[in-house]
């Protein structure tokens, strides 16, 4: 499952956040790419990218689609935050079982993740196109 989120605040930052069951191999993988726990500070340089095109999200790395699917709904202001952070967006990938995305809690839910070994983030770019 995964979701276009933001996060508020007085500088809101629009993230992408998604679950997976391969977190065991995954997220090493990531972690390998200088990717960090979720909470940790974001490092430049962490390898990937968001292509969005008009009906496609794709979370790319090292060429390879983690994430190939329906672009997801974007909430007000996720693409204002994109653009405030120059074209960049949190990445938050979570084993699966940790986060449920449609509770309504999810906020406190994701407060408990961070800093957890069942996570890594990125902030990678976001590129647009035509087609996925």
């Amino acid at each position: 499952m995964y979701a276009k989120t933001l996060v508020p605040g007085p500088r809101p930052i629009a993230a992408l956040m998604a679950t997976t069951d391969e977190a065991d191999v995954l997220l090493p993988q990531l972690a390998a790419r200088g990717w960090v726990p979720f909470g940790d500070p974001l490092p430049l340089g962490a390898e990937g990218q968001i292509v969005i095109g008009a009906d496609r999200l794709r979370l790319v790395v090292a060429g390879q689609a983690l994430l190939d699917d329906l672009n997801p709904y974007a909430p007000d202001g996720w693409w204002a935050a994109v653009d405030e952070r120059q074209g960049r967006c949190l990445v938050v990938i979570l084993r699966a079982g940790d986060l449920d995305l449609s509770a309504d809690d999810t906020g406190d839910q994701i407060a408990a993740i961070i800093g957890s070994d069942g996570s890594v983030s990125a902030s990678l770019p976001v590129q647009t196109c035509l087609e996925v």
